[in-house]
């Protein structure tokens, strides 16, 4: 008797095993193409491809002060400026409402790197330049050694959307080298009309040795 009732529960526990799974298919059953219907919609109307990338911020942003000058010759007063983010130097040019209309990135090379002058030249009728002496920072892990090099902003038809920027030459540089020595180099940095073509080329001068760059009719700047 005992054996009956064990047979008869066990028959009984089984059944509703078999209701219970027989429940759980349906339901995953009907949730699956769901869930895949949702997903192929997904990557016909690319919604999964719409990642939204978070923007780059620097940590730290320093601005220099405003220094007033005419760069296009309208009689207003522009500024120029440089900006610090996270120990990269940047050139900045505004108009005379105070906006940005030319920012270019400069090459840093160790600490303190800082452009420590600008000078306003006229090359021709329509070409301005705006030669700026950067201080590259110097290195001192070993042995120290430091440059600075000549950036050449060009500003044609007095128009600033039509500024750029060439990279040019070192125009001073020190190092230190072992057992205490040292040296220095400077050159002269001056613009004249060597070839006569009416456009002032840019010269870098040591001693006797002249690095001339002329303004190409491509717009950029090369060397002799």
């Amino acid at each position: 008797m005992i054996y009956s009732i064990l047979t008869r529960r066990i028959l009984s526990y089984n059944k509703h095993m078999h209701i219970y799974i027989a429940l759980l298919l349906c339901i995953f059953s009907f949730n699956t193409p769901a869930q895949d219907e949702r997903f192929y919609r997904g990557i016909f109307s690319g919604e999964h491809f719409n990642s939204k990338e978070v923007p780059f911020t620097y940590k730290i942003e320093v601005e220099s002060s405003k220094y007033l000058i005419d760069l296009n010759h309208d009689g207003k007063e522009d500024s120029i400026q440089t900006v610090k983010r996270d120990g990269v130097d940047f050139f900045r040019i505004n108009d005379d409402f105070g906006k940005m209309v030319f920012e270019a990135q400069l090459e840093t090379k160790g600490v303190d790197s800082k452009i420590f002058r600008a000078s306003l030249k006229t090359i021709s009728k329509n070409i301005d330049v705006l030669l700026l002496h950067f201080y590259e920072g110097h290195t001192g892990a070993a042995i120290f050694e430091a440059t600075a090099r000549l950036y050449i902003v060009t500003i044609k038809d007095r128009d600033f959307r039509k500024t750029t920027i060439t990279k040019g030459p070192f125009f001073w540089s020190e190092k230190e080298g072992v057992a205490g020595k040292y040296w220095a180099r400077r050159y002269t940095v001056n613009t004249k009309d060597f070839n006569g073509d009416g456009v002032k080329e840019v010269a870098i001068t040591f001693n006797n040795i002249d690095r001339i760059y002329y303004y190409s009719k491509f717009g950029d700047w090369r060397a002799f």
